[in-house]
């Protein structure tokens, strides 16, 4: 059963938008910069062990 928002409704569902969005934003945008990460980490090691 969804709430009633009245004539507030828009900016309700906006923040409830902007509240799933930004933490899943910055869930990819961590785990694209742990693999950013790890492939530098492999190529120096690689180049160490060279």
């Amino acid at each position: 059963m969804l709430p009633v928002f009245d004539h507030n409704a828009a900016y309700i569902w906006t923040i409830y938008v902007i509240g799933l969005a930004v933490p899943a934003a910055l869930l990819v945008y961590a785990v694209l910069k742990a693999r950013m990460a790890k492939r530098r980490l492999e190529r120096l090691q690689a180049e160490r062990d060279r």
